[in-house]
């Protein structure tokens, strides 16, 4: 037995076990190192002042531009030409948001959002539109307007409505049939700028669907914009609800213009295919401006047009609005 135990002992070489004990010794000493020299956490304090929050201020607004100059730079292959203007989010027409430089799927998410009854009551409500990134929600940031009355006027109606139909769910329910009908149709409160109002915004009023609301679009587009409530009555698509006086008022009466904004027609500068794209002019007194333009090299007022033959009286109040006899450059 004793020399089984002298076997086991001396296994290892004397070289062996010295390196055993170096390598105990590294251990410990490194463990005690450690131990000792275990770095200590640093606090970092920062000192502001008026100096260092507007130099953060700078910063921040060079990020800025530099974010909106990507956006415009990633947008710039489009088809449409981005132009930044005024909008509201809760009227503008897909036409303008994408002029905007959102994608055609981004303004149908807006223009759905609000077709289900949502409304945007501050800018930051955007960002919840799906696709609209921090880049382009920066860059259009600073031309949001947003009619706050008329957000609380429409949901003021909404809420109305809803204690309406409950009513008469109630009173259908409990078998009462003289108070409030079954159904409230929620178009024939509705009133709308004309200005601003998109397709669909038309569809909201009672008599109007989708191809009356198109022609709507197609006809303020074609005159440059709406001068007065009253040229609806010159859209073909409406002169079937227009058959007399009391359906006429009863039509018109949804609509308002808060401002007139007129697309004018330069009759300075236009050719005569320009000219004759307005609904009122024809081809022949699109031409006779024109060679009137040619003998009098420029026209300044709107009397030089009285001496055409083909221009009555009645055509020159009703272009009145949309001339405009700004000088040529030269």
């Amino acid at each position: 037995m004793k020399k089984k135990k002298h076997s086991i002992v001396f296994l290892l070489t004397g070289e062996q076990w010295l390196g055993v004990l170096i390598l105990c010794l590294l251990a410990v000493g490194t463990i005690v190192l450690l131990h000792f020299f275990q770095p200590k956490a640093v606090e970092l304090v920062v000192v502001t002042n008026d100096s260092t929050r507007a130099s953060f201020a700078a910063y921040q607004a060079e990020q800025d531009s530099l974010r909106k100059a990507k956006w415009k730079k990633q947008y710039s292959h489009d088809t449409i030409a981005i132009c930044m203007q005024k909008f509201d989010p809760n009227k503008a027409d897909s036409s303008t948001l994408m002029h905007l430089g959102l994608k055609p799927w981004q303004a149908s998410n807006m223009l759905k959002y609000r077709a289900k009854g949502g409304r945007y009551r501050k800018a930051e409500d955007l960002k919840r539109l799906y696709g609209m990134t921090d880049s382009m929600y920066l860059a259009l940031l600073p031309y949001v307007v947003i009619d706050t009355l008329a957000v609380d006027l429409w949901r003021d109606s909404v809420r109305t409505r809803r204690k309406d139909s409950l009513a008469a769910l109630r009173d259908s329910a409990s078998g009462r049939t003289d108070s409030v009908p079954r159904y409230v149709s929620h178009k024939r409160d509705t009133i709308l700028n004309l200005r601003t109002a998109d397709t669909t915004e038309l569809k909201m009023i009672k008599g109007i669907g989708s191809y009356r609301a198109k022609q709507i679009i197609r006809y303020r587009e074609q005159l440059g914009g709406f001068a007065s409530v009253e040229q609806l009555r010159e859209v073909k698509a409406l002169q079937p609800l227009l058959k007399d006086s009391l359906s006429t008022d009863s039509l018109l009466s949804h609509f308002f213009l808060d401002s007139v904004h007129i697309v004018p027609l330069r009759v300075n500068s236009m050719h005569v295919e320009r000219l004759q794209r307005h609904p009122y002019l024809s081809f022949e007194q699109a031409k006779a401006i024109y060679e009137l333009r040619r003998r009098k090299i420029q026209l300044k007022h709107l009397d030089q047009l009285r001496t055409l033959d083909c221009l009555t009286e009645q055509d020159i109040q009703r272009l009145r609005p949309y001339l405009s006899f700004e000088q040529r450059e030269k």
